[in-house]
């Protein structure tokens, strides 16, 4: 996108006149094949032999704002049609949105030929301009089938039980099929893997031409995964360990995904259910079931106002919670579902469950900061009536709490975090001193030290206190390979050792060798997704429109940042990288009164410094920074 402002000449407005007559065709809200965004759609395309006229329809966040590129085309047949006019917008020119957040405009491009099949908009060709594929010319209301699933993926088998976890440790392997890839779609794809020990791991691959991805990693129990390409589009699949999974996605989704939008705004009839995730391996039942557009979920919402009001008694609290599930789940066994959703959805809700009486405490605390507005996490919450044992103990008269198959649903990090909560105590009195419930309370707090390569004597003695081989077998991988991980890594990842000066000098200590240049001071942490997300979009920047010998690219993280994982990262991560303690970050935040992060301190060439979080904007970063290097 270009800040070029468009000039009609005199035979832009003699093209725009002869746009308007009679068209020769009319397709009204077209098939879209797939889309790097959901801001546009196109309700008609008008053709005539002077001119195609696009009838666009946006959405986006009220007042903020859109832009289209004079350098549109449309793109048929390996051939370009250059954008000639527009009306209710102006080229190259910021265009906000209404508070509706609904906006509509025409886009006139030369004529498309009359036996035009289908064709693509391209807003320009920067990476991140609107790029919609496949809009079909030709009437078609639904998709074909995939041609390349393998024919024993095409039927899941939806009558089939949730398959029992694997308590076992391997390499897993993850072969991505992208299915209607197109390189303007993505060129790397994440896989973030959510374990059995309610924590995620993120993988990043490389797509080659033909839309392949692959993934290898060490799994150690069920898990999990969620497949995303550039933020736009995904799907999940479970994983057994030590397994290769063969995994088809069909990149048409977000074309699906903005017909269903027309369908529920009455725009258009809704689509048909679209599959987006074909598997293969020992859990492809539960993952080739899974459909957009049918009512295939339930939730608790256990954050949800109603359910979660601060002013709520503890057993006002439980009981509540405990007739939301009931009523879900009476909703579930009279559903026309497949069993296997059925089964998902009730393993769903019984997780959720644990999590909401487990920690009825700290949902209700974060019920009161967002209804009081008080972000401020010293101040402390009082008044919230403390969950008692026989509060928590209500779940077990529901369900068998220790059950495995718990690892199996859509929310294992919260069933995790609800059976190592202290409050869970009353559920192991309720069950034998074995399985989930007894077990998980004693390592899964220990994973973070293994995959820091830093597991204690005592830290042994509780994994043998399990009695169980599975987790001995687990953390003795997990320690080698962040031991491995590190080993690979040292000569690379440059630490800087902080000055020696008080706290209260610190952050002048840290900038003072850069006098005289411009320097960027980035608050991240390892375990920020927004702060992975904008590392990967500044990333290129440095090679490329901020390359300069006078712009400083300073990072500081803390000591949260597992130190295996820090040390994996930063060799990727150009620039000057420091890990404060926690008296050193805790002071420098309070000093620029850090609401979070990533955040970002600028400081000029004179060395004078201020917050800069509108940087979280990345066009407001880029266009700032480059003025200052410039001066």
């Amino acid at each position: 996108m270009n800040h070029r402002t468009l000039i009609f000449s005199a035979a832009a407005v003699m093209f725009l006149l002869a746009s308007c007559s009679q068209p020769d065709k009319v397709v009204e809200y077209p098939l879209i094949e797939s889309a790097n965004t959901m801001t546009l759609d196109f309700s008609k395309v008008e053709l005539t032999d002077t001119a195609t006229v696009l009838h666009t329809d946006a959405y986006y966040q009220p007042r903020y704002w859109i832009r289209i590129s004079s350098d549109s085309y449309l793109l048929a047949d390996g051939k370009k049609y250059a954008l000639k006019a527009t009306q209710g917008i102006e080229a190259d020119s910021l265009f906000w949105m209404p508070d509706s957040g609904e906006a509509s405009f025409t886009l006139t491009f030369e004529p498309l030929p009359k036996r035009t099949k289908s064709f693509d908009f391209i807003e320009s060709d920067c990476e991140d301009c609107f790029k919609i594929f496949g809009i079909d010319l030709t009437g078609k209301k639904t998709y074909d089938a995939p041609k390349q699933i393998p024919s024993d993926l095409r039927q899941p088998n939806d009558q089939a039980a949730v398959p029992e976890p694997i308590f076992k440790s391997g390499e897993t392997t993850v072969k991505l099929h992208l299915m209607g890839y197109r390189k303007e779609l993505a060129k790397e794809v994440d896989l973030y893997v959510n374990t059995m020990f309610g924590r995620q791991q993120s993988y990043t691959s490389a797509i080659d031409a033909e839309g392949n991805a692959t993934f290898t990693f060490l799994q150690c129990g069920p898990a999990q995964a969620h497949i995303v390409l550039s933020q736009m589009m995904g799907g999940d699949v479970w994983l057994a360990p030590g397994e290769e999974t063969d995994v088809y996605m069909d990149m048409r989704l977000n074309g699906w995904r903005i017909l269903y939008r027309r369908g529920i705004n009455g725009k258009a009839p809704k689509p048909d259910a679209f599959r987006t995730i074909y598997a293969t391996g020992t859990y492809a039942d539960l993952t080739n079931t899974v459909v957009y557009g049918e009512r295939s979920g339930y939730s608790m919402n256990i954050f949800n106002d109603s359910l979660t009001d601060y002013r709520l008694k503890a057993d006002e609290y439980t009981a509540r919670m405990t007739e939301q599930y009931r009523t879900l789940s009476d909703s579930v066994a009279q559903s026309d579902m497949s069993p296997i959703l059925k089964e998902l959805n009730q393993l769903t809700l019984k997780q959720q469950l644990v999590e909401a009486l487990t920690q009825g405490d700290r949902i209700r605390e974060l019920n009161y900061r967002q209804v009081n507005k008080m972000w401020d996490y010293k101040q402390k919450v009082k008044g919230i009536d403390p969950m008692k044992a026989e509060n928590v103990a209500e779940v077990s008269k529901l369900f068998d709490v220790s059950d495995p198959k718990l690892l199996m649903g859509r929310e294992v990090s919260g069933y995790v975090d609800g059976i190592g909560h202290p409050m869970a105590e009353a559920l192991r009195k309720d069950f034998a001193q074995q399985g989930l419930v007894a077990e998980m309370p004693k390592v899964f707090m220990l994973v973070e030290k293994a995959e820091d390569a830093g597991l204690t004597e005592e830290d042994w003695k509780a994994i043998e206190s399990t009695g169980n081989p599975f987790y001995r077998e687990a953390f003795r991988l997990m320690e080698e390979k962040a031991k491995a991980d590190l080993a690979a890594v040292e000569a690379k990842a440059k630490i800087e050792t902080a000055p020696d000066v008080s706290k209260e000098k610190l952050f002048d200590a840290i900038i003072a060798p850069y006098k005289g240049k411009v320097v960027l001071v980035d608050f991240w942490n390892t375990w920020c997704g927004p702060c992975r997300m904008a590392l990967k979009a500044n990333e290129p920047l440095k090679d490329a429109e901020l390359k300069s010998d006078d712009l400083v690219w300073l990072y500081i993280a803390n000591e949260t940042s597992p130190i295996v994982k820090y040390k994996t990262m930063i060799p990727d991560i150009k620039g000057v990288h420091f890990r404060l303690n926690d008296e050193q970050w805790s002071y420098i935040c309070d000093k620029f009164k850090i609401d979070g992060i990533p955040s970002y301190v600028l400081v000029d060439k004179s060395g004078a410094y201020k917050l800069r979080n509108d940087f979280r904007n990345h066009e407001t970063m880029k266009k700032t920074l480059k003025q200052l290097i410039a001066e």
